[in-house]
């Protein structure tokens, strides 16, 4: 077992496409993080796919919050904020408003704990800080957003050496008591051009992505072992 680095940061997005918290701590379950993307929209026009910001930016302007859990049989109520204030329960003003934004009619939706949240493509998606850092240094910023990647665990390397996380796939980590199989890249689209705050797009991000490394920026993982994560923990490879 050969240590990586620390848990520097842990971001849960309780809907799916929207903005969404940094944990200290979080659960993880059979399915990722607890309540991570539990709520989502679906796109009328598009015969049900998931309503998604490549589609719809906008939806990056909503922030959305988790409450705290209470029971097994339901997740927990979500609050969201747009980005013009206003501020909504998971209800017909949020519906509303979503459909405004959209141009579109849309569903809503709400999974159950039994069956987990809607992730793209795997439980838990990991970015490293050399990573980010390197891409910076591409497009020429002395600092990029985590948030443009929309990763769940983001990992402080005890080494800095940028796209370290390609030597994980096929092998196990440890973060305290919560054990994950890496099992592939993410390849990125036009989401990662958005700035979370501005709603501005940079096409640069993703041209450095496919640049310096064919379109992939972190890589997913699958839960073997449920537990806990907290920033500060440390993160091992288990040879």
């Amino acid at each position: 077992m050969k240590k990586l680095g620390t848990l520097q940061s842990i971001f849960r997005h309780p809907v799916k496409a929207m903005q969404g918290e940094q944990l200290t701590t979080s659960e993880v379950d059979a399915f990722g993080l607890y309540g991570d993307r539990a709520y989502y929209f679906l796109d009328d026009s598009r015969g049900g796919k998931y309503l998604s910001a490549d589609v719809v930016p906008a939806l990056l302007g909503y922030h959305a919050s988790m409450g705290e859990k209470t029971g097994e049989e339901a997740y927990p109520d979500v609050q969201v904020e747009a980005r013009d204030g206003s501020v909504h329960t998971w209800g017909e003003s949020l519906f509303a408003h979503v459909a405004e934004t959209a141009k579109r009619a849309v569903t809503p939706m709400r999974s159950l704990p039994t069956e987990g949240g809607k992730n793209w493509e795997d439980h838990i998606l990991l970015v490293t800080d050399a990573s980010l850092r390197e891409l910076a240094r591409v497009i020429g910023s002395d600092w990029i957003d985590p948030r443009r990647f929309r990763g769940n665990l983001i990992v402080e390397l005890e080494d800095d050496e940028p796209f370290a996380e390609d030597k994980w796939l096929r092998k196990k980590l440890q973060i305290n008591d919560v054990t994950l199989q890496v099992t592939k890249h993410c390849e990125r689209c036009m989401y990662v051009n958005i700035d979370p705050d501005t709603l501005q797009k940079n096409p640069a991000v993703l041209k450095a992505c496919v640049k310096r490394h064919e379109n992939h920026f972190g890589v997913y993982a699958s839960v073997v072992t449920t537990g806990t994560v907290s920033q500060g923990d440390e993160v091992f490879i288990l040879e």
